[in-house]
């Protein structure tokens, strides 16, 4: 019989493998399977903690209009996030995703104004590519890290998906290195997941005085990379119908024959008729 650390090790692979959108209907499925919900209510609080980080889910932050990520950068201590955007540290419950709490924090930074410039050149980028999706421009006083997401949920019709892409720059050095990253699902009569991602790195004039001017050459180079790996993936998934999908199809019978659909067309008919 397994052990509870065994038994945790597979809930904990299955919770933080849930498709985008779906992990409570994932934890429904484990908990009947685990049968045992002492031990998941000791631990679950920390998988959804692992989960919401690494997938950078989004929450709205307490009085504001808009969204924060929920990052490791942004992490201050325990459950407790910080949203650069309004300068407020707020409480996240993992498990319900949501925030509550809400209290204003000032971090004192030389990277201010460059953080700033590029949070406001991301939103302007977030509006023309991800209409639908959240932008945070963390600083931790050396590293700037830009975290985009944009979840399209349709249960409807059998499809979840998630773009997510995380930039980091040295503002002394202007070089950015990104990891983007997609997950699609599709589960109508099936299960089949697309999961994609690549690593970039770009190079823009360091930045100096004019921060908006760097903010605007950084998001242009960043388009253009994530630009390229969508369209990359875009000319694989044409390309599998003619290539993968292909494969796996046998292209003649085991009798190396070709059928004749016309001659068994006449078969059939001439047998109808023989009958009557």
């Amino acid at each position: 019989m397994a052990s509870d650390e065994e038994k945790l090790r597979i809930v904990t692979s299955f919770l933080l493998d849930s498709p985008p959108g779906e992990i409570n209907d994932v934890f429904n499925d484990v908990r009947v399977l685990l049968d045992d919900d002492a031990l998941l209510q000791r631990h679950i609080g920390d998988i959804f903690a692992q989960y919401n980080t690494q997938q950078l889910v989004a929450v709205s932050v307490p009085g504001q209009s808009h969204q924060v990520i929920i990052a490791s950068e942004g992490q201050l201590d325990g459950n407790r996030f910080y949203d650069p955007r309004s300068k407020q540290a707020f409480a996240v419950d993992h498990v319900r995703q949501a925030a509550s709490d809400p209290e204003p924090v000032e971090q004192d930074s030389p990277n201010e104004p460059l953080r700033a410039a590029m949070e406001e050149a991301g939103l302007k980028y977030l509006a023309e590519h991800y209409p639908d999706g959240v932008i945070s421009v963390f600083d931790d006083g050396q590293t700037l890290t830009v975290a985009i997401v944009d979840s399209k949920y349709n249960p409807n019709n059998f499809w979840n998906g998630r773009w997510r892409s995380v930039w980091r720059t040295s503002p002394s050095t202007g070089e950015l290195k990104g990891e983007l990253k997609i997950n699609v699902h599709y589960y109508e009569d099936g299960n089949v997941q697309l999961n994609s991602s690549k690593e970039a790195t770009v190079t823009v004039p360091a930045a100096s005085d004019n921060a908006s001017s760097f903010a605007t050459a950084a998001f242009k180079q960043m388009a253009k990379a994530e630009g390229e790996f969508q369209n990359a993936l875009n000319e694989s998934c044409a390309q599998l119908s003619e290539t993968t999908f292909k494969a796996l199809r046998r292209a003649l019978p085991v009798t190396r024959n070709k059928i004749d659909w016309h001659a068994i067309s006449a078969y059939k008919i001439g047998a109808e008729l023989s009958t009557k």
